[in-house]
């Protein structure tokens, strides 16, 4: 009968003083760029969605709804395109890392909240130095005959849906791609 295998004292350990099986530093490292390349997978897979969901919404705005069904329309048709397009980037993250999916998944839609973040703080402050320019110009106001159409709670609902949707969508595309990605060759 063959003996098992047992290493000398201080054999098989890496510096970091874990063995290279489970556990080690390199399953828990985040791949960054696989949340990058998953981010950019996920705009990509939003802006082509986004031209076939218009297009629906412009259908059902055009064939006589009314403007309360196309707004509904329309944001169920967003928070779809930002489900659909979040899977498809967690997915990829996941695929890429191979591990962790979850948390890479999880970690595109915060890249993606981040730079959106970013991108609003500097049209604010762009926006706050060009505003000296537009003194002399006055914008039309609502008549104030005109009732309130009270879509302001489903809009709400709408937007608290669209910031959680794409973190929710991250991690189900993320787990699945880095299941699908531990099995490759």
């Amino acid at each position: 009968m063959a003996e098992r295998y047992r290493p000398e004292r201080g054999e098989g350990i890496r510096a970091g003083g874990s063995s290279g099986y489970y556990g080690s530093s390199d399953e828990r490292s985040t791949s960054w760029t696989s949340v990058v390349i998953g981010w950019l997978s996920a705009l990509g897979a939003g802006l082509i969605l986004s031209g076939i969901v218009s297009a629906i919404v412009g259908a059902i705005a055009g064939a006589g709804g009314s403007t309360e069904g196309a707004g509904n329309a329309g944001g169920v048709g967003l928070l779809i395109t930002l489900f659909v397009a979040f899977l498809v980037g967690g997915y990829t993250a996941g695929r890429l890392a191979g591990r962790a999916g979850t948390k890479h998944g999880l970690l595109v839609a915060l890249l993606a909240l981040i730079v959106t973040l970013i991108l609003v703080l500097l049209s604010g402050v762009v926006g706050a130095a060009l505003i000296n320019n537009l003194r002399g110009i006055t914008l039309p106001g609502v008549p104030e005959d005109v009732a309130q159409q009270g879509l302001n709670t489903v809009f709400t609902l709408y937007s608290v849906l669209a910031l959680i949707l794409p973190f929710v969508a991250g991690a189900l595309g993320g787990s699945r791609g880095a299941y699908t990605g531990s099995r490759r060759p």
